[in-house]
């Protein structure tokens, strides 16, 4: 009788191990999604600006800032997401103290506020741009969003491969 309790205690422990591993990994799945997504605004972003120099005149140029703009904005929405996503699964690690996947999830938050940080940036210099009528400032303020959105996306590829470790450090937790 009590090795069946003990059997039925290890079970129903294993059992709530193994589901909160399953909530780290719905945790980092959506914050991979998020940064997916984050990426591929930025993306359009960047292809936005690539407009503005191939226009003829002052009116088509603010037209694609304003569109950059607004991509660069969804994109720093979905680097938010993708932060709080990792926060959540930092969080479930810790529950199933799982150091290595708390930590790599605590990088990967970091890494997208970053992300977040500098589409905010890049957001801030195409919001000047498209109100921007000297030629010259305009092209300061493109050159420099550009720089900021690839600073955004190298910060969302760092904050992708530490998902990539915090699943291998879940993998390896007991």
């Amino acid at each position: 009788m009590k090795q069946t309790i003990i059997t039925l205690t290890l079970l129903f422990i294993s059992t709530i191990v193994f589901a909160q591993k399953d909530n780290v990994r719905d945790e980092v799945e959506d914050s991979f999604d998020y940064a997916k997504k984050s990426w591929s605004y930025a993306t359009d972003a960047l292809d936005e600006i690539k407009k503005c120099y191939d226009a003829d005149n002052l009116d088509d140029i603010q037209y694609s800032a304003g569109r950059a703009k607004s991509e660069i904005d969804d994109a720093m929405t979905y680097a938010k997401k993708a932060e709080d996503e990792a926060d959540d699964a930092e969080y479930e690690a810790s529950n199933i103290n799982c150091y290595d996947a708390e930590d790599d999830a605590d990088d990967a938050e970091d890494y997208f506020k970053k992300a977040k940080n500098e589409f905010n940036d890049a957001y801030s210099k195409l919001s000047s741009a498209f109100y921007e009528d000297d030629i010259d400032y305009l092209n300061d303020y493109l050159r420099n969003a550009v720089s900021y959105i690839e600073d955004g996306m190298s910060y969302l590829k760092k904050g992708i491969g530490e998902l990539e470790d915090t699943l291998e450090g879940l993998d390896n937790c007991n």
